[in-house]
């Protein structure tokens, strides 16, 4: 299904991937510091164990010839989330495949990795050598189709961004991120992306035209909620070179986000550009609305992180 689009998937072996450090007072933890215990914490319940890693492939085709319109990024995600959930939260492995030119992306969620996969003891990464496509049978244990919408978190594009997936820096560009940034002021948040094997998912984002937020991406609103529940602010960080000049145009994003398009003159939602079709105007008739893409206030009441916790034996 999506060889014609992305060639083949990239093998993956968590050591050679990049590890997005964690830090604690400016310091480089090791370990489990526990939730939003560290200064950059994943953003997704406020994870701040260590040894997760990142690592970014030039697309292949199948006899081995570069595609150098597809990259494909895969996470090796070492989890500390188990007290939130109430039972251990295996350590997983996922993948992502995107096509600069035509937004075709697939999403490879983790299955079961544990007879490929290891915790090394010493460094607290997770490491382990993940199957490949020529043993049919393994890699459809490694990796599973998603049993959500991939895109209730990856809204705006195809990769999110957030200080502790961009800690992980590309080693012979330090100031670039491993995970690609899609868009930037040229694009005007018109990037292509659409889910293969996902035809029915909900793409919407809102949109208002002239809002300078919007002038380098598109902004998922469902994914702005995840962040300020776990105490970042969009105000505080971006622009990344003028962190708050833009507020007045985020707070315009936001009261459209909680009173709907529906109800705010200027806003529309749109779904971006996919293949050959252009990024499109939708209304109340889309088929394909999810109930996630609604607000949940209380997410979008952001607080200031609690102190760290004294860990002085």
């Amino acid at each position: 299904m999506i060889e014609p689009e992305l060639g083949v998937p990239p093998v993956v072996d968590c050591g050679e991937g990049v590890e997005q450090p964690v830090y604690v007072h400016g310091e480089k933890s090791v370990g489990d510091p526990g939730l939003h215990q560290c200064d950059n914490p994943s953003l997704q319940i406020g994870d701040c164990m260590s040894g997760s890693s990142v690592q970014r492939y030039v697309g292949s085709n199948a006899d081995g010839s570069p595609r150098h319109d597809v990259v494909w990024v895969s996470f090796c995600r070492h989890d500390g989330r188990d007290d939130v959930f109430g039972f251990d939260i295996g350590d997983s492995v996922q993948m992502i495949g995107y096509n600069k030119v035509t937004g075709a992306t697939a999403f490879f969620e983790s299955g079961d990795n544990r007879e490929w996969t290891y915790v090394d003891p010493e460094s607290n990464r997770l490491m382990g050598r993940l199957p490949w496509i020529d043993d049919p049978e393994a890699f459809d244990r490694a990796y599973v189709r998603a049993e959500t919408q991939c895109v209730m978190c990856h809204q705006a594009d195809p990769f999110v961004h957030n200080p502790f997936i961009d800690g992980a820096k590309r080693p012979h560009a330090p100031s670039h991120p491993v995970v690609p940034r899609i868009g930037g002021r040229k694009s005007k948040s018109n990037t292509p992306y659409y889910v293969i094997g996902g035809a029915d998912w909900d793409m919407r984002t809102i949109h208002i035209e002239g809002n300078e937020c919007l002038s380098c991406h598109r902004i998922g609103m469902k994914t702005v909620e995840e962040f300020m529940g776990d105490h970042w602010h969009p105000a505080h960080h971006m622009p990344p070179r003028d962190p708050g000049s833009l507020t007045e145009d985020f707070e315009e994003l936001l009261a459209c986000w909680k009173n709907g398009p529906e109800n705010t003159p200027g806003c529309d939602w749109i779904i971006p550009p996919a293949g050959d079709c252009p990024s499109q105007v939708v209304g109340d008739d889309y088929p394909y609305k999810s109930r996630f893409n609604q607000p949940n206030r209380e997410e979008l009441e952001w607080t200031e992180r609690p102190p760290f916790a004294d860990l002085t034996p």
